[in-house]
């Protein structure tokens, strides 16, 4: 059976690859146990849900790359609607155009990074956050 990009990406998100990885070597002595960190499955979860949908807010690549590059050419089609000869640089009016929302992308882009960054920030559980590095990090013996 052939997995579609988007069955790929979900399969290969965060919250999948720490469960994947536990359910892989949970039988292993020397894994990482819940218990040893004082927290249960149940919270785990919860909180990988949590920072999961963080994580998603921006929406798919695909999305996110449709709103980025409608971004890029809105002055451009508002620019169209100037009379030619009022065009203040004429036919470089267009480039500029194309600048303009260039930037406009980056900045939603970069405000987009930021605010994901805040959340994850505000979300942070230490002991948590302990648990689910020494799963990524476990190399069995």
């Amino acid at each position: 059976m052939q997995l579609n990009e988007p069955e790929k990406q979900i399969l290969n998100d965060f919250e999948h690859k720490v469960t994947n990885r536990m359910a892989k070597y949970a039988d292993e002595p020397d894994f990482p146990k819940l218990e040893n960190y004082g927290i249960t499955r149940m919270e785990l979860d919860d909180y990988l849900i949590d920072k999961q949908a963080i994580l998603d807010f921006g929406g798919s690549k695909r999305m996110q790359y449709t709103v980025l590059g409608f971004l890029v050419i809105l002055p451009v089609l508002i620019l169209d609607m100037v009379p030619e000869d009022a065009r203040p640089y004429g036919i470089y009016t267009v480039f500029a155009a194309v600048g303009v929302g260039l930037l406009i992308a980056a900045f939603l882009k970069a405000l987009q990074k930021m605010i994901i960054s805040v959340k994850l920030k505000n979300q942070k559980d230490i002991k948590f956050e302990k648990y689910i590095n020494a799963v990524l990090f476990y190399q069995p013996k």
